[in-house]
């Protein structure tokens, strides 16, 4: 396996899973006031130090800060910002559409194309998938590999396409060994908070090491408390040289915890990244489904427990074979499925051009249907 893609050691990943938000009063400033902050910042530096232009008034940067800044400067270049798109039906049979945001981080790029590590979970179950580099209109991207497991995946752009929106120069980002890192390092979080633009967040490496069981997948982590927000998911988790050492993946939101936050080890990441970019073709059954529970069966007047076909994706397996949305699939291949891992496992014990047995449940009817397992398309999510 090569290990060109990532240098200098590894990528790491946190991600803003379920975060709340706080909003705090607007408090009015008058110039009065601003004019003394000032003046008191002036007052307190006695050492002459580049300063930043404000107008009228040139304030003085102390040096944390303008490391901060060159930091920031460095790597927000690299950091991508995601928007997915998600099409599928509802319980009851109605098609919806929906947006969602998220962060990734250029780790690689050769003649063609420029490779982007991001959480699983912000490009699952999409249809289609846009990034935007430095602020551009948003490319196309396409899947390279994922894998739910670790929530981590690989994306990749077009170079001419990133070109055509204006980016000429794509800037891959400097990886660092996240097991260097001691606990009390500065750290600074970048991503598309809010799904508004890169921003960051600053503050310390709280844990080297943590196992968490996030939405049900055990991810070994880094812990911190930079603010990580909703579109944060994918994005940069940087130590103070600019080196990228986590990937940001999830924060707990309690009101009774504050200020901790995950990020995926690059120790942890970069091997998984590795398979990704050199994984072989699979088998898929080209749908989007989500898991039946018996309540949610007996709730909506199905039949039994299962697994509902939200969307069937054109050009899939499932395309060329009796299967629409609003399909409930109770048994693949002979198997008895209930929920998606069972029928995602189901999947990835099949050859591609295997014809396998699918049975579903259509208006209270069952029904078996024969279905020819291809080959898993590269811009299929």
């Amino acid at each position: 396996m090569k290990s060109k893609y990532i240098r200098n050691g590894i990528i790491a990943v946190v991600a803003s899973g379920v975060i709340g938000l706080g909003i705090g009063a607007a408090i009015p400033v008058t110039s009065e006031i601003i004019d003394q902050v000032q003046m008191a910042s002036l007052a307190d530096n006695a050492e002459e130090i580049p300063t930043a232009d404000t107008g009228n008034i040139r304030v003085t940067m102390d040096e944390a800060s303008q490391n901060t800044v060159e930091i920031i400067n460095k790597v927000q270049p690299s950091v991508a910002c995601i928007t997915s798109i998600t099409h599928g039906v509802d319980f009851f049979n109605q098609a919806y559409e929906s947006e969602g945001a998220g962060s990734g981080v250029v780790f690689y790029k050769d003649s063609d194309n420029a490779y982007i590590v991001t959480n699983y979970h912000v490009i699952e179950g999409a249809s289609n998938v846009g990034v935007s580099l430095n602020e551009c209109d948003l490319v196309q991207a396409k899947l390279v590999g994922k894998d739910s497991n670790a929530d981590l995946a690989v994306i990749s752009v077009p170079l001419k396409d990133l070109a055509a929106a204006g980016v000429t120069n794509v800037q891959v980002a400097e990886f660092g060994d996240s097991e260097a890192m001691q606990v009390g390092e500065t750290v600074i979080a970048i991503g598309n908070a809010l799904g508004e633009g890169n921003t960051a967040t600053k503050g310390i490496l709280s844990s080297q090491t943590r196992d968490v069981n996030i939405q049900g997948t055990k991810l070994t982590v880094l812990q911190t408390d930079a603010a990580i927000n909703p579109g944060n998911s994918g994005g940069a988790l940087v130590n103070s040289k600019g080196q990228v050492i986590g990937i940001n993946t999830a924060k707990i939101s309690m009101t009774t915890v504050e200020g901790i936050g995950y990020s995926i080890a690059s120790d942890v990441a970069k091997p998984i990244i590795e398979e990704l970019m050199n994984s072989t073709s699979t088998p898929t059954l080209g749908v989007y489904i989500t898991s039946i529970s018996e309540e949610v069966a007996q709730q909506n007047n199905l039949p039994q427990a299962g697994v509902l076909v939200q969307q069937v994706i054109q050009g899939g397996s499932a395309s060329y074979a009796d299967i629409q949305a609003g399909d409930l699939i109770t048994s693949f291949n002979g198997t008895p499925v209930f929920n998606t891992d069972q029928l995602m496992e189901a999947v990835r014990q099949c050859k591609i051009g295997q014809t396998v047995n699918v049975t579903i449940v259509r208006n209270g009817a069952t029904k078996t249907v024969s279905v020819k397992m291809l080959e898993s398309s590269s811009d299929t999510f």
